[in-house]
């Protein structure tokens, strides 16, 4: 690990060298080669002379004019600056001193482009309102430093620019006329240096406590800044590629912590308390030393950090209750429970690494039981133990949060919690299927790639279960524990007469667009390949066999594929898309998935029927989904947050097992104002794990590891004012393309493939077309002494993909450097955020500041997991958002997390209503009363009138926090429409959705084409919720 941080070193360095120069001190780069076009940043050129610039040899000689001193105010105050003449500093002090100032540049003699460099320090002494310009630098004909000092606020905030001071109007510049790699340092003594401060969002105190060392000490001027405090110095300096290196978070470790899950699994009840004591004992021993550091906080911020320690005190409470119940005895079912939990999870984690090993090798080895949990992990699962066993205990309103930075372990967190709540379900009634079976858990995420690959992992989680589930059928019941991924016709299919179909298409080598039923592509228990010849579908079932004849599921893998499967075997654990939830009121049947079932067979599964079938035999209704899980809580956010919002409420009513909700689990890596999120969406309060007291960077669980002991993701920010973007991206992929590829040191693996972020389409397209027309061409350019053997072999990963295109483009981001097909570029949209865990990529290009601080996380979380990452950030200049982020690049990266946007969720905002209230109103009457449930009896709501009213004060009481009387008029309103269409229609046939059998109905999609007048609008799905407008351009 620490040659690859020696090599990124180098590498950036490099990178440095091609980008602003030079490449070689006394580097003469001769007739052919202009620095202009050579060097993409870090140029002053003359006051005035257009953006582009070209050689003195195409240009009359003209007379050097220098910018008058009336003029330097202007020059920098330019707010249309193309290629800058200025760049600056700014810096606060709190009381007045000498200060050492050096500035520095090169000039590019005339005719060989011979460099010269240039460069003077002095001593200044700093006066209140003061103005100053210091000239004749080192007898340059052109440089100039001006500063002005002004006090305010108690402080003097200081500006110092260097300057070109020569002055071209609307001329090219010539190319000895440019300042190259300008500079700019200042020392000044450290008792003096005040820093900046922000008070920019609500939460601006509990900020100030966790980050307050996080200093900001210096903003640039159309160029990054640094500073570094050496014994009683601190130097603050411009640099034209500002850098940070973001510190890993290390997970605690403790040597008398046992975190085994196979001893967990195994020990005695004596033990097993002996063990799991220790954690919340180390945990208060953490907690009380942070109090001491509490007691001398100044009081606004003691205050603040006294609520953290509330909240710490009761994840320490809840975990000792969880300890006290997994503890209580040996045929206690909590503790038998947690003992599968252990067991599963860690077959799980030992047959992913078999399969993985042979997916990506053909080698077969044997699985190694010698998962650990890792502390937070452990930590999550027994302070849920009471609210996931006990459906009256107050836990089970809470929404636990965990918050955790990506790739520590999430998922494995709540699959842990996962795994018990499956085997506490059964452990109750064994015996008695309509105790036990039914849908359990019940996944949701609002991507279809990450669903899909999720799933891959929650089913080797299941495969282990069922494996655990066999030889002890006497505790876990008959029925197999089982796993169904729900995400719509578009990916899986919907019908097994659909399915049957696509994969006849698929047996004949024919091409399947959309429905492919084949989602799982590798068999989770050991990795073999699972091919169409592997699905087995018939009228009424769905198999798969894994062909591996040593695997224990070559007689059928528990996953299903198919809805109409999903339906009809209610899995155990059911993973989908978060805007699945909008069909509620368009189908029929999905009230079965809450576990309205009254009928069952054992090879068939469930029914709900009103006689009985041959073969099946009668039942009690089911128990609904007892643990809900919403991963990536962050991507809720905005018109999709608000609709699942409204939607929650059916969700949270159609769940409700003797009044009380099911347990929800939220995950996230990046979040702000969770609190207020989580209330709007589930209508709950919620507690966050883990969490810090006093410093951001040590919550107990983790704690960030400094870059001297293990390497972080190093961020470099890039930006050349008065460049197009185009000129940006090509020169820096080409630099960084030429250095990989050239040069013997930099050709590994890790920094070969070159993954572009794209905040659009369209800026990735355009990126697409580059690739093969101009910078294959500037590779050459820049080092034509290597013959390159092909062009670079660029993909793209966007919504323009086909689904079953991903998991092989997936695959071939996989292959190393050293193996055929390796990519030299992946260019991606926001679809790489999530979910895309590849681990040998380690080059992020990222084309433009994304929308949000979260989102800039999630997508640069993408690389570096193996070995040091690097993170090329491109901004554009002339957007003032990347500028300022460049300008504040250091203060922007070292406190991170502090600037995650809050989480806009309106549920009940007029908008909101509008577009989700019909369908979740009507979609929760009608899966809750049976009588009205059919497609043709909405017209039956005049007879059922006393059911009506009971479901809607249950819906209404449901929101009664939300916010005012409006939502209740317009339910009355709903009920009045419904009632009136019954009465209009009562001698011909009202359906809910549009058919050849109803004469009217209900329903109507809000694209739909208006056919029955009085029908209403309702979402389909709560995809693409933000519709696109056509705007027509009229002539004046």
């Amino acid at each position: 690990m620490e040659q690859y941080s020696v090599l990124r070193k180098e590498l950036i360095h490099e990178l440095e060298t091609y980008l602003v120069g030079p490449r070689a001190i006394d580097e003469i780069l001769g007739k052919e080669i202009r620095p202009m076009q050579l060097y993409l940043t870090g140029k002053l050129v003359p006051f005035g002379s257009t953006s582009d610039v070209v050689n003195e040899r195409d240009l009359a000689i003209e007379t050097h004019v220098e910018v008058s001193e009336e003029e330097i105010n202007e020059q920098l105050t330019m707010k249309k600056m193309f290629r800058p003449s200025t760049m600056g500093l700014s810096f606060k002090l709190k009381e007045l001193t000498t200060v050492e100032i050096e500035a520095s540049w090169a000039i590019y003699e005339k005719k060989e482009h011979k460099r010269i460099s240039q460069s003077e320090k002095w001593k200044v002494n700093l006066f209140p309102n003061s103005t100053d310009t210091l000239e004749n630098l080192n007898n340059s004909k052109y440089g100039k430093v001006r500063f002005t000092v002004t006090y305010r606020n108690d402080l003097y905030h200081v500006n110092i620019f260097l300057m070109n001071s020569l002055k071209r109007e609307n001329q090219y510049p010539e190319q000895d006329e440019v300042m190259f790699q300008s500079s700019l340092k200042v020392h000044i003594p450290n008792s003096k240096v005040a820093k900046f401060t922000s008070k920019a969002d609500q939460y601006h105190v509990q900020n100030e406590l966790l980050y307050r060392d996080k200093e900001e000490l210096a903003i640039g001027h159309g160029v990054g800044v640094d500073w570094e405090t050496l014994q009683n110095t601190t130097t603050i300096y411009s640099t034209w590629m500002p850098q940070y290196e973001l510190p890993n978070v290390g997970h605690f470790e403790d040597e008398n912590l046992s975190l085994k899950m196979k001893d967990l699994s195994e020990q005695p009840i004596d033990k097993l308390n002996e063990t799991l004591s220790a954690i919340p004992t180390a945990y208060k021993t953490w907690m009380d030393n942070e109090i001491k550091i509490v007691n001398e906080l100044p009081d606004y911020l003691k205050v603040e950090a006294e609520q953290n320690i509330q909240k710490v005190k009761n994840i320490i409470k809840r975990l000792e209750e969880g300890i006290s119940l997994v503890t209580e005895s040996n045929d206690s079912l909590c503790y038998l429970a947690f003992q599968f939990a252990n067991r599963a999870m860690l077959l799980q984690r030992a047959q992913s690494e078999v399969a993985q090993k042979y997916r990506t090798t053909g080698e077969r080895i044997k699985p190694k039981l010698d998962g650990e949990w890792r502390l937070f992990q452990l930590i999550f699962l027994l302070m849920n133990i009471a609210g996931a066993s006990d459906e009256q205990h107050k836990d089970r309103e809470i929404v636990d949060l965990i918050w955790f930075p990506t790739g520590g372990g999430k998922t494995e967190a709540y699959l842990g919690v996962a795994a018990y709540v499956m085997a506490y379900r059964r452990l109750i009634a064994p015996n008695q299927i309509d105790k036990y079976a039914g849908i359990t858990v019940f996944m949701r995420y609002t991507l279809r790639l990450l669903t899909t690959q999720q799933f891959q992992r929650a089913a080797a989680l299941i495969c282990a279960a069922e494996v655990l589930r066999k030889p002890n059928a006497n505790l876990f019941g008959e029925e197999p524990f089982s796993i169904g991924l729900w995400i719509g016709k578009d990916s899986s299919p919907n019908r097994f007469k659909d399915a049957m179909e696509k994969l006849e298409q698929l047996l004949e080598g024919k091409e399947v667009k959309s429905g492919n039923p084949i989602q799982l592509m590798n068999c989770p228990w050991c990795g073999s390949k699972l091919g169409p010849e592997q699905y087995k579908i018939e009228k009424n079932s769905q198999k798969i066999f894994c062909s591996n004849q040593g695997c224990a599921f070559k007689h059928g893998i528990p996953v299903y594929t198919i809805d109409e499967a999903i339906y009809k075997k209610l899995p155990t654990l059911l993973i989908g898309t978060v805007d699945k939830i909008a069909q509620l009121p368009w189908k029929q049947d999905m009230h079965e998935l809450f576990g309205n079932k009254n009928v069952y067979h054992r090879e068939l599964g469930f029914e709900y029927r009103d006689s009985t079938p041959r073969g099946y035999s009668r039942i009690n209704r089911l128990k609904p989904p007892e643990l809900i899980i919403q991963d990536e809580l962050h991507l809720i956010s905005g018109p999709l947050g608000s609709l699942t919002g409204l939607y929650e409420v059916a969700i949270d009513l159609l769940t409700r097992n003797n009044g009380k909700p099911a347990k929800v689990i939220a995950s996230t890596a990046t979040i702000s104002g969770a609190d207020e999120q989580i209330k709007a969406l589930y209508g709950r309060n919620m507690q966050q794990f883990p969490l810090a007291i006093q410093k951001a960077n040590d919550n107990f669980v983790s704690k960030e590891v400094p870059t001297t002991e293990k390497s972080g993701r190093y961020y470099v920010g890039i930006c050349a004012p008065g460049v197009s973007n185009k000129i940006q991206a090509i020169q820096t992929y080409s630099a960084y393309a030429t250095i990989t590829r050239s040069e013997a040191k930099f050709k590994v693996d890790p920094y070969h493939t070159m993954l572009g972020y794209f905040n659009t389409v369209k800026e990735l397209a355009g990126m697409v077309t580059t690739f093969k027309d101009e910078i294959n061409s500037r590779l050459n350019m820049l080092d034509p002494t290597n013959k390159f053997e092909h062009d670079l072999i660029v993909e793209e990963l966007t919504s323009r993909k086909k689904a079953q295109e991903i998991p092989q483009l997936l695959t071939q981001m996989e292959k190393m450097l050293d193996e055929e097909g390796v990519l030299d570029a992946v260019l991606a949209t926001n679809m790489i955020s999530v979910g895309v865990d590849v681990d040998r990529l380690g080059t992020m290009f990222v084309q433009g500041q994304p929308k949000t601080t979260s989102e800039y996380i999630q997508a640069t979380s993408r690389i570096g997991r193996k070995h040091p990452g690097i993170v090329l950030v491109l901004l554009n200049s002339m957007r003032s958002r990347d500028l300022s982020h460049f300008e504040r690049f250091k203060a922007y990266h070292q406190a991170l997390y502090r600037h995650v946007e809050m989480m806009s969720v309106t549920p009940f905002a007029k908008g909101a209503l509008y577009k989700g209230l019909t369908g979740t109103f009507i979609g929760y009457i009608r899966q809750t009363i049976m009588e009205i449930n059919a497609e043709q009896s909405p017209k039956k709501i005049a007879q059922l009138q006393k059911e009506i009213d009971a479901a809607t004060v249950q819906f209404l009481e449901r929101v009664q926090d939300a916010y005012d009387e409006t939502i209740e008029a317009e339910v009355k309103e709903l009920l009045k429409w419904w009632l009136e269409m019954a009465v209009k229609y009562a001698e011909s046939k009202l359906g809910y959705k549009e058919s050849r059998y109803v004469k009217s109905y209900l329903l109507k999609n809000f694209s739909e084409e208006v056919k029955a007048q009085d029908a209403r609008p309702a979402m389909m799905s709560l995809r693409n919720v933000e519709a696109t407008i056509e705007i027509e351009v009229l002539k004046s």
